[in-house]
């Protein structure tokens, strides 16, 4: 009769070579990348790109065309008529390129109420915004005439600071080049979004509140206008770049010449190659 033996593993030990419920017991790798090198982080990988204050200081800086006012348009640039000391009262303008039509909003002397405050100053416009000139102007008024004060000047720190931020991309890039271009295709995509959908805005904003509704949908609609532009626009002079660079162009043999006559087509007894 055959020995017999306890049911169990025939291994040489006893031990239990698994942690219950878990992996067996052997030391995990070291966190990390699984790649030889760890490569450093390129502007393309993690873009640091100037988008966002680009965007917040072209309302400041362009001016942000009102459709069907005949070419009126809300801009921080004085224009037409400036004191001779050259510090104007006038912070936000509706105004056309000569600043002849326009619709301001001033802080000084109002001779309607006598007092020093805000109040709009307007000529040839009122059909459209039915404002007449030195009207007192409300709390939100009053808020925009203060926005548009400091805008004016943290427009062009916005600018500054994004001239610096793409600068940086393309210094710390691996292939500047490339960068440079979406870089220059930003910009000006930027200011043509500011002007499309700031129109919009403004447009919107006009039927809403005439005026203050005009100024601040102007503003949210080139600020939007001017980021979709600019990522838009460095998304696809990427994309063309990569496909420009990874393209291989190949000449094509040139065809055999053809010769007029040369050829037979069952008669007249002339035979040629084609």
């Amino acid at each position: 009769m055959p020995t017999s033996h306890k049911p169990g593993p025939t291994c040489l030990t006893n031990t239990p070579s698994l942690d219950l419920g878990t992996l067996n017991l052997q030391q995990s790798p070291t966190p990390g990348p699984i790649s030889a090198t760890n490569p450093k982080v390129t502007a393309e990988d993690a873009p640091i790109t100037g988008s966002i204050p680009v965007s917040l200081a072209t309302g400041a800086l362009l001016r942000i065309p009102i459709p069907g006012t005949n070419g009126l348009a809300v801009e921080l640039t004085a224009r037409g008529f400036i004191p001779k000391s050259g510090v104007s009262t006038h912070f936000l303008f509706i105004q056309d390129i000569t600043g002849k039509r326009h619709l301001n909003l001033d802080f000084s002397f109002n001779k309607n109420s006598q007092i020093i405050e805000w109040h709009w100053n307007q000529k040839g416009t009122n059909k459209l915004f039915g404002i007449t000139d030195h009207t007192s102007a409300g709390p939100a008024e009053q808020a925009l005439g203060e926005f548009a004060q400091y805008y004016k000047y943290a427009g062009r720190v916005f600018l500054l600071g994004g001239a610096a931020l793409d600068a940086y991309s393309i210094v710390t890039s691996s292939r500047p080049l490339r960068r440079s271009v979406q870089v220059v295709s930003g910009w000006s995509a930027a200011a043509a979004g500011c002007r499309a959908v700031g129109a919009g805005g403004a447009a919107w904003g006009t039927a809403i509140e005439p005026g203050l509704g005009t100024a601040v949908g102007g503003f949210i609609g080139c600020a939007l206008g001017a980021f979709i532009g600019y990522r838009a626009a460095e998304a696809a002079t990427g994309y063309l770049y990569d496909w420009a660079e990874d393209s291989v162009f190949s000449t094509l043999a040139p065809e055999s010449d053809f010769k007029p006559g040369g050829g037979s087509f069952g008669g007249g007894g002339a035979t040629g190659t084609w």
